[in-house]
């Protein structure tokens, strides 16, 4: 990509504050003090401390590139990555640390991943090696011409695997390791963190790990905590594709009151700033209307607690507004042709091994 076309890119791309705290600890930890480049680019500490602010890419990229030449350390990416903690990790940190399962954890990091950096993308695949089958996390970008991109991924990858030995309180290794860049370093600093087979050059970039580190369960898994914190992370995911979309800003309202009762459009009409009458209006030019927007919802969080959480059909009925759990059986009967019980159990299988 030509360089007045990443410019342009960049400028357009965004990134999570908690994620510019990440890099700015981790430059820290490098002997370099990024504070008054903050100061100068016109970050301000509340900026960082609002968790729906967005920092533009163009300033963060130049951050990360001071980092890189003030700590003189060409694997700063790598160690960057080596730094990694929950509270850098915004919503999903505690949504990630109280899941069930290893598994678990990362199907929360797929979708997560936007909100947190917009410069790449991350999807999964199943795949056979030497005859056992292996899940391949698949990191791409439309970014590979960035000078700062090899840090970039070296810091993703790192990160994921010495959070991931965290979560799980155990010293194991993926499989492989694939990279698309060179070393951008002494390969000996890559294997001491990820300790298996790492290669460079590559088609794509890439984690393998063995399909039964995802049944390993989590250190601190606690169901009521990752209640909460899971449906944290589902409003922050929400919020962020809302920014620009009327069908997605009413959707977070009504998360966000759904628990409290039955929302009413009257009130989120008051709370995006617009009269009743002509929210009504703008549903109806999306082709949809607010009781459909509701009942959308509610069969989303029913699928969501029904396969991700403990809580009983009867709770589930009741935290999402319906009087009793009949009702909620006949609607979710009418949604899928089958009651929640029959779901849980038939649906019941992780995701990742369909």
């Amino acid at each position: 990509m030509p360089s007045a076309n990443l410019s342009a890119s960049l400028k357009h791309k965004t990134v999570a504050p908690f994620w510019l705290e990440y890099l700015l600890d981790a430059a820290l930890r490098a002997g370099v003090d990024l504070s008054y480049a903050l100061v100068e680019s016109g970050i301000s500490n509340d900026d960082l401390e609002d968790p729906q602010s967005r920092i533009s890419m163009a300033i963060e990229n130049q951050l990360l590139k001071q980092a890189i030449t003030g700590s003189a350390d060409p694997l700063f990416g790598l160690h960057m990555g080596e730094g990694i903690r929950p509270r850098f990790m915004g919503e999903l940190g505690y949504a990630s640390m109280s899941s069930a399962t290893l598994g678990d954890a990362i199907e929360l990091m797929i979708p997560f991943m936007k909100v947190t950096t917009e410069y790449a993308q991350l999807r999964f695949e199943w795949r056979e090696q030497d005859g056992d089958k292996t899940l391949w996390l698949i990191w791409a970008s439309d970014l590979e011409d960035l000078p700062t991109y090899p840090a970039r991924v070296d810091a993703n990858f790192a990160a994921a695997i010495v959070y991931g030995r965290w979560l799980i309180g155990q010293e194991l290794n993926p499989a492989r390791i694939l990279f698309k860049h060179p070393p951008q370093g002494d390969e000996a600093e890559y294997q001491r963190i990820f300790r298996c087979d790492v290669t460079f050059g590559q088609p794509e970039n890439a984690i393998v790990l063995p399909g039964h580190l995802l049944d390993l369960p989590l250190r601190d898994a606690d169901p009521e905590v990752h209640k909460v914190a899971r449906s944290r992370m589902q409003r922050a995911v929400t919020q962020y594709h809302a920014r620009d979309n009327l069908l997605e800003q009413v959707r977070l309202e009504i998360q966000k009151r759904l628990q409290q009762g039955i929302p009413q459009l009257e009130p989120i009409a008051d709370q995006l700033g617009v009269k009743p009458w002509t929210l009504r209006r703008q549903l109806r030019a999306e082709n949809t209307d607010f009781s459909s927007l509701l009942e959308d919802e509610r069969r989303r969080l029913a699928c969501d607690w029904l396969l991700h959480s403990e809580r009983s059909v009867n709770q589930i009925a009741l935290d999402l507004g319906y009087s009793e759990q009949s009702a909620f059986n006949r609607a979710f009967k009418r949604w899928f042709d089958i009651t929640p019980v029959q779901y849980r159990d038939s649906q019941g299988n992780h995701s990742f091994n369909d």
